[in-house]
């Protein structure tokens, strides 16, 4: 397995996103942009919509054992204000690969192109600021 091209960063995430459209799409959503290189902190990866709903799709994918995680705060509160001010709801969606040829917990974190994957994606999460109190 050494010997082989190595996933980039880039290819990982890229690989995410088209998991998550696949699943969209089987959903009955249909894709309207999937961006791979979209700012991760202010753009949505994927724009699609539903049944009069529009949403903004925000994909982190990580090799295994990790999962897709959000940056931060401010990262989380720029996306859910972005759809907002497109008409749109926000959802975010964590991706875990692992190298399907990996025999080690180590192995399985090694992003090799060309091989199988085994994915771990347990659906989206609704994103949402908390309402403001109002006395």
């Amino acid at each position: 397995m050494t010997d082989r091209e190595l996933m980039t960063e880039a290819d990982v995430h890229a690989f995410g996103v088209e998991i998550v459209c696949g699943q969209l799409e089987e959903g009955g959503w249909k894709i309207e942009l999937a961006d791979v290189i979209a700012d991760r902190e202010t753009q949505p990866q994927i724009v699609a919509h539903k049944d009069g709903e529009i949403g903004f799709f925000v994909v982190r994918t990580a090799m295994h054992p990790g999962r897709g995680r959000i940056e931060g705060e401010e990262v989380f509160q720029t996306q859910v204000r972005r759809a907002a001010a497109h008409g749109a709801s926000c959802y975010f969606a964590s991706v875990g690969i692992a190298n399907s040829e990996g025999k080690t917990e180590e192995e399985m974190s090694v992003p090799v192109k060309g091989v199988a994957y085994h994915v771990a994606f347990d659906g989206l999460v609704k994103m949402a600021l908390p309402e403001t109190a109002t006395n």
